[in-house]
């Protein structure tokens, strides 16, 4: 089944190739075929559900994933289990299935200006870090930076030339820069981008969507600085006024939390849900969660003053 290559189609595979994986039935597993995201439980919630299961579903016409949580409560995944899309990433899109090492970004992405910015998003989004860094020991966070680090090579330089070529971006790449054992043994290559204008340039042409870096931004151009080693959750509460700081990391209030995400979608255009929608989908998956193993998602908003336990 061939589908058509379409922004949120293009943004799937910056997802993809960022924290995705790819199952193609071969060997023993042949007749299994698994299209996963995962992230972080905490960290990544908010992305996985307000933003990663609409472009999916907008993308290949996917109803609602099946969502696991680890025990330890610290990772999530979706898992879409479809064999036309396994065949379509694979065969058509050309993406491996298992290890991304050898992973490369499409060329009818790359050739399309608009479309390598939405996956450029998304690849950030998953795979990369937004930060904020000061200039000495004890001054203020405020010089942001972007860094991206992949095994996978061959995307670092095409994103890097697209970055360069299309949109003017200073862009540091280190290839073979440090080799994780996580990633068994394979060298990994970084991706950087210092320069202010650059930030704002990416910002401005390609955007972000994840929440957690939405936060830091939001806090920088409230408090003149982010600080580190923060949580989204705290950083959400502090935006919304249910906090004096960046440290208090308790759930936020519904009517609270409906308000910063709403204004993120204003000022960012993202999340995809609203405020509301984005309640009721983790009020959903936590359902399903207690169903079929007890466990729930890490709160971040409030779910009994919001009626959703």
């Amino acid at each position: 089944m061939a589908f058509s290559v379409t922004a949120d189609l293009a943004a799937d595979v910056g997802i993809h190739l960022g924290d995705g994986s790819l199952l193609v039935g071969e060997g023993p597993s042949k007749g299994n075929y698994r299209y996963e995201v995962i992230g972080h439980a905490a960290e990544d919630q908010l992305y996985l559900i307000g933003n990663v299961i609409p472009i999916i579903s907008s993308a290949y016409d996917l109803r609602q994933p099946g969502i696991y949580l680890n025990r330890t409560l610290t990772w999530m995944s979706l898992r879409y289990h479809s064999k036309s899309v396994a065949l379509f990433k694979h065969e058509h899109l050309g993406l491996p299935s298992g290890k991304k090492t050898d992973a490369s970004i499409p060329q009818m992405i790359r050739d399309d200006s608009q479309l390598m910015k939405c996956l450029a998003r998304e690849l950030l989004a998953t795979d990369g870090v937004l930060g904020f860094y000061t200039a000495s020991v004890n001054g203020p966070h405020k010089y942001a930076r972007i860094q991206l680090k992949m095994t996978a090579g061959a995307v670092i330089e095409e994103l890097a030339e697209f970055l360069q070529d299309e949109l003017g971006m200073s862009v540091s790449c280190r290839m073979n820069a440090v080799t994780s054992v996580r990633w068994g043994g394979a060298p990994q290559h970084i991706l950087q981008i210092n320069c202010s204008e650059d930030i704002d340039a990416w910002r401005n042409e390609i955007g972000f969507s994840n929440p957690s870096h939405i936060s830091r931004v939001m806090t920088f151009e409230l408090m003149g600085e982010c600080p580190p080693n923060g949580t989204t959750t705290a950083r959400l509460s502090f935006l919304s006024g249910c906090s004096p700081n960046v440290r208090c990391c308790s759930p936020i209030p519904k009517t609270a939390f409906v308000s910063i995400v709403d204004t993120m979608r204003r000022q960012f255009g993202y999340p995809r849900l609203k405020g509301d929608a984005l309640i009721e989908q983790i009020g959903r998956v936590n359902r399903m969660l207690r169903l079929r193993s007890g466990r729930e998602l890490p709160e971040i908003v409030n779910m009994r003053a919001a009626g959703e336990i």
